[in-house]
């Protein structure tokens, strides 16, 4: 009779970028599990997930990156996922715990999302722990000093910029915004900041807590910026007065 214990896979977030904003939970994780999964895709060259891996993995643990697919159907994308779970499940199964670390929070606009929806339906009676990490916005306001909700104020988060019309009018709400993955559109939200009069209560972070990070507080200073600086960055908009809104 087989009396291993099934181990237990975790969702780890690893905060923004900066090894010191790692949660005590996440570095015992990491120390502790026997392989420890890192995502990346094509499109990314983003090393610091695998370097946080490799620092704080035992000397046993197995670091294994894989890459998330950007297949064009969700079936596709679907499948993938599935086939991880099945070999993240194998492990477990085998007594390993596991793990899957991510920039920011676990359960924020995370991989770590697909891959433990992919697990509940292929291991649903697998043990499942999510360590929760610092968003990469949370380090941008303190880096800025901008506070992301005061008293009653609402928060709004918008994770892609595309659709122009609603952030605009999302600003003109006078409440306070989160604007994630800027890419290109960076001259056309410093022009609606200004035409929505939002520019003064606005703030700019790329790559915070990464190699490179860009902080700028008055954001006429980007003006005719290279489209690169939009990559892994973060625009705040603080919420207005009453009497500005």
């Amino acid at each position: 009779m087989n009396t291993m214990a099934t181990g237990t896979f975790y969702g780890v977030g690893i905060g923004p970028g900066d090894p010191e904003l790692l949660t005590l939970k996440a570095v015992r994780v990491l120390s502790s599990c026997s392989c420890i999964y890192v995502p990346t895709s094509k499109l990314s060259r983003q090393e610091y997930p695998a370097q946080v891996a490799r620092r704080y993995a035992g000397s046993e643990c197995e670091v294994k990156e894989v890459t998330f697919s950007l297949a064009a159907t969700s079936e596709e994308r679907c499948r993938h996922w599935h086939q991880i779970a099945q070999e993240i499940a194998l492990r477990c199964e085998a007594g390993e715990d596991v793990a899957l670390v991510t920039l920011g929070d676990a359960l924020l606009y995370s991989t770590t999302i697909y891959l433990l929806r992919a697990l509940q339906e292929v291991a649903p009676e697998l043990p499942v722990e999510t360590v929760p990490g610092i968003s990469a916005f949370s380090l941008a306001a303190a880096l800025t000093g901008t506070p992301l909700g005061e008293g009653q104020q609402p928060l709004r988060v918008i994770p892609a910029v595309k659709d122009m019309a609603e952030i605009e009018q999302a600003v003109a709400s006078g409440e306070g915004l989160v604007l994630m993955k800027i890419g290109s559109r960076l001259q056309e939200i410093i022009d609606l900041l200004e035409r929505c009069g939002a520019l003064d209560r606005s703030v700019f972070v790329a790559r915070a807590g990464l190699e490179g990070q860009h902080v700028e507080t008055d954001l006429r200073h980007l003006r005719g910026a290279d489209d690169k600086m939009g990559n892994l960055s973060v625009v705040l908009v603080q919420a207005a007065d009453e009497e500005g809104v």
